[in-house]
This record gives structure tokens, sequence and C-alpha cells, in this order.
């Protein structure tokens, strides 16, 4: 299967989560060993991590953690800013509508993991979130419904009230955070999860509405949901090895981290093609000629960095490249600078 199929999470909802969670006490490394991931995955720009290794995660963090209201205090730690572009867009809509409705257009960049969906009946206007499995945790219900307040409240620059909280999980014993955080009614066991307010609030104008600077940054995000529902694999793989901070890469891992199986990487790059051997080396080559032009490292650490065994390798790979060795290319340059 591709990432067309399989639920994915941002790895921008991942680092937010991962930072609430060591907040409260809880140690990164090991969540990240629960799930089998490492801190190089979700350092990737564009790094999608599946649903159910993001539910590992929660569970081990849920596990682990001191505080029965974990998803409440772990919402309270995400903040817009963690979710650059998405956030920014949002900013500049019109009306506090206009914000939930593109939100909901393009929730689908930060996570898989569910959706919501303004609802309006009477004198009643609710936001209502809808998770993508019957698996969730309160946990995880919680913290989304204290961020889409957050949100709200960072959009018009002010808390806005509540008329109640609704959420299907049972009633915790203390309420004390559920108070604090809402300071609205909570209806427990409820047949939804919704933030539930008076319908004028949805009118609501946004302080920093730009039609201008919204129309340009929802152009960016149309073109990042449109790699996310057909992504262009020979860009993806491309924008991986840019990314990495050293080369020490395998089509293997590449695969994995796409979400796909290796000979399934393979063919769709023939099919555009080219292959992963290819692209490594163009990125090799690019960063190799950066590196002696910018930098006084030793052949042996550039070597490293490249994905190199052994420093005789890259020589004759950049004498390939260039009809140069490392060093005569890096002489060539500084003689030509004195």
């Amino acid at each position: 299967m591709n990432n067309q199929t399989i639920k994915t999470v941002s790895s921008l909802w991942l680092r937010a989560l991962l930072m609430g969670a060591e907040h409260q006490g809880i140690d990164v490394a090991t969540l990240l060993a629960a799930a089998g991931l490492d801190k190089e995955t979700l350092e990737q720009p564009y790094a999608r991590v599946s649903l159910e290794k993001t539910l590992k995660i929660w569970r081990t963090a849920e596990a682990l953690c001191q505080s029965p209201d974990f998803g409440l205090l772990m919402g309270e730690q995400v903040k817009p800013s963690h979710f650059q572009l998405f956030s920014v867009s949002l900013m500049h809509s019109e009306t506090l509508a206009g914000a939930f409705e593109k939100s909901i257009r393009y929730t689908r960049l930060v996570s898989d993991g569910g959706d919501y969906f303004l609802q309006q009946q009477g004198a009643e206007a609710a936001l209502v979130y809808r998770p993508a499995g019957d698996n969730f945790s309160r946990h995880q219900i919680d913290a989304v419904l204290v961020l889409l307040r957050s949100f709200a409240n960072w959009l018009v620059c002010k808390t806005l009230p509540l008329i109640r909280l609704e959420v299907t999980h049972c009633e915790p014993q203390d309420l004390s955070n559920y108070q604090r955080i809402f300071n609205a009614p909570v209806i427990f066991s409820a047949p939804r999860n919704a933030l539930v307010f008076a319908p004028q609030v949805l009118t609501e104008p946004l302080a920093l509405s730009d039609n201008n600077l919204a129309a340009m940054h929802e152009q960016m995000l149309e073109q990042q949901l449109a790699q996310l529902l057909q992504p262009d694999t020979a860009n993806l793989v491309e924008h991986m090895l840019r990314c990495a901070v050293e080369l020490h890469l395998d089509r293997e891992q590449v695969a994995q981290q796409l979400h796909m199986s290796s000979r399934t990487l393979q063919r769709k790059l023939r099919d555009r093609g080219t292959s992963f051997q290819i692209l490594l080396e163009q990125e090799r080559q690019r960063r190799a000629k950066t590196l002696l032009a910018s930098t006084d490292q030793a052949l042996s650490v550039i070597s490293d960095q490249l994905g190199f065994a052994e420093s005789s390798a890259f020589s004759r790979a950049f004498k390939r490249w260039s009809g140069l060795s490392p060093l005569e290319y890096r002489r060539q340059l500084n003689h030509g600078n004195d």
C-alpha cells in the first residue's frame, strides 16, 4: 500500500505531541522507540507517519503520564505556530466561519486521524470533531478539542465564550481542568464531541484579514494537498535527500518513510525515468561541490556526510562527476579567489 491508502499524520503534529508529552515529564526517546521511529524521520519537513504509529505514541504517553488529564494538558501545549503555513492561512480569512471552513478543507495536511465540521441548529452552532476510528482514547479527543478552542481564540484575538462542551467519553473524577480550560458546562457520554457556541461567533471578523495574502497562502496549501493526494514520488525523494543531514540512506529506508515497499518505490521512480541511485548521486554531487567550496572540512568528513564508506570511493565518484579530484576542485576554486 502507498500513502494514499494508509492513514498518516504530519510530522508537524507528531513534533507538537512529543513536545507536549516532554513538558509533562515523559521521555521522548521512549515514545519514539515504542513506535519504531527516530528523530531524523520527524525532522523531514514534509514527513508523514502512519496513524498506527501515532496511536502507539499516544498509548505509551498515556501509560507513562502521571496526570489523569494528559490529553487536556497536552492540548494546551500545542500552539498554532506548530502548524506553520496552515495557521497563517487561516489567520488571513475574513471571518471565523471562513477560517473554520478553510481549516476543514486542509486538515488532511495535518492529520488523517479525524475530521471536523460546522453544525448549526437553532440558536446554537457547533464545531464537531469526529475521530477516524473507535480506538481513539479520551486523551486524544480532549487534546483536539482544546486545540480547536485555542485556535479559535487565537484567530479572533480573544477568548470566545462557549455555551457548553460535549464529549463522548465518561465523566472523570476530577473536572477542575475541564472547568479551567473551557469555562463552560461539560456534557459527558454525549453522542458527539463538540464545542457549542452562539451562531454570531461565526461572523466574528478577524483582525488580520487580508484577501491577497489569503489567496497566496491558499495556493500553497492547494499544492501541498495535491502532492499529498497524488504525490510525485521523484520529487518527494529529491526533497527527502535534500533535507537529510547526512546521506546514509538506502532505497529501503526511503521507501519505508514514504509508506511503500522498496519495489513500489523502484517502479514509481522508473515510471518517471529515474531511479533512487540516480537521485542519490545527483544530491551527492550537488552537496559535494557545496561543501568543497564553502568549508575547509577534511575529505574524510565530507565523504562520510555524503554516505560513502571510504574517502577513496568519494574521490573516484567526484572525478567521474567533474573530471577533477576533490582536492584539485578545491584548489581550483581557491586559486580563482586569490
